[in-house]
């Protein structure tokens, strides 16, 4: 005897090899009985239909899936640990394909530390077979330690760990970090390993490191104990870092700035902007963290320019193989054959430590200098 076509509503909990899915609402699919269509329970208007316009491309428009879900709940498990669990307004599924179809959802990824991210979007797909999770339309994604994405589309590899962004979608990232700082940045595309908390920016990277607390500009304003002065010393209110690639380490609040092998040699640099100062070269680090620690908050390696705006009359500017600065002061210590040019006159040396706050060039082992009329 074949199956009638018949309409459900159930509150049950349905195990689909090691997933889970409760509160479900189902049509079972519809069969011959005899050699003949059997009758219909409902009518075609009552069945849950996805008639809604999709985020999805190619997805097919208009077909009738073999299950509606309302309030849709969903757990990807592997070998008796979460994968993943998804909350969804409403879903459907598709038998033939093995997928899985839902909107205003949310999903929550569980890493093997028990922490969780959570994902919010408009649309989801997924299938059964791989449990790969695509998310698309108004991603937000809101990481353990507070740091977030948003994005038009992600991918999550449950297996991998690994949620990936390509580069034709733009993404940005925002974080409040230790000291009272924000981190920002925009990119094409990303690829985030969560196991070790390394964000892979692909492509047109601009970072932003700014301060949420206000600097004590003035010396009546600057705190007298040293900790609170290396803390709102040393650092302008934004720095601006724009390169190809960044890699984000969150675990020491390191980001190392490279660019394209394949770019031209004379375009292939990173740039760094500050107020009253650019800088250029080949790469760069900027570490992040607690400011009262560090030595020095950011590095730029390779065929280094620096250029000093502060004094309209008088440009100053250095270059050299690497460029220090120094997070105890308003200094940029300058190495591997370094050069100051300050109006008509250059100085070398071995080490070449400029003050910003003040017109002062410390030079040790100093070997040539020279005043010129150009």
């Amino acid at each position: 005897m074949g199956i009638r076509r018949k309409y459900i509503r159930p509150v049950m909990l349905l195990a689909i090899g090691a997933v889970i899915v409760t509160e479900i609402v189902a049509l079972s699919p519809s069969s011959l009985e005899e050699g003949k269509p059997g009758p219909l329970a409902v009518e075609p208007e009552a069945l849950i239909l996805d008639n809604e316009p999709s985020l999805i491309p190619g997805f097919p428009q208009r077909k009738i899936a073999e299950y509606g879900v309302e309030d849709f709940r969903f757990v990807s498990i592997e070998n008796g640990n979460k994968q993943w669990r998804i909350e969804a307004k409403r879903a459907f599924m598709y038998n033939p394909e093995r997928l899985v179809h839902s909107r205003r959802m949310k999903a929550f990824l569980y890493d093997p530390e028990g922490k969780i991210t959570t994902i919010t979007g408009d649309e989801s797909k997924y299938f059964l077979n791989n449990r790969n999770l695509e998310v698309f339309g108004n991603v937000k994604t809101l990481f353990p330690d507070g740091f977030e994405l948003n994005s038009d589309y992600l991918r999550y590899k449950p297996e991998q760990h690994k949620i990936e962004i390509p580069r034709q979608y733009r993404v940005h990232g925002i974080g409040e970090e230790n000291a009272g700082k924000k981190l920002q940045f925009l990119s094409k595309g990303l690829d985030y390993q969560m196991n070790e908390s390394l964000i892979l920016l692909n492509e047109a990277v601009r970072v932003t490191l700014s301060r949420i607390e206000p600097r004590a500009d003035s010396a009546q304003d600057v705190p007298l104990n040293k900790t609170q002065d290396a803390t709102h010393r040393g650092v302008p209110d934004a720095t601006l870092i724009e390169s190809d690639q960044c890699l984000i380490n969150r675990k020491n609040n390191l980001a190392k700035f490279t660019m394209d092998s394949n770019r031209r040699i004379d375009t292939r640099f990173v740039h760094i902007s500050q107020p009253h100062l650019t800088s250029r070269s080949r790469r760069a680090d900027l570490n992040y963290g607690d400011f009262s620690t560090l030595l020095k908050y950011m590095t730029a390696y390779e065929d280094v320019l620096i250029k000093d705006t502060s004094n309209p009359k008088s440009l100053r500017y250095a270059t050299g193989g690497r460029a220090d600065f120094d997070n105890r002061g308003d200094m940029i210590v300058m190495t591997e054959f370094p050069q100051v040019y300050q109006d008509q006159d250059t100085v070398t040396g071995d080490i070449i430590t400029i003050h910003r706050d003040t017109d002062i060039v410390d030079v040790e082992h100093s070997n040539a200098f020279s005043q010129g009329t150009n």
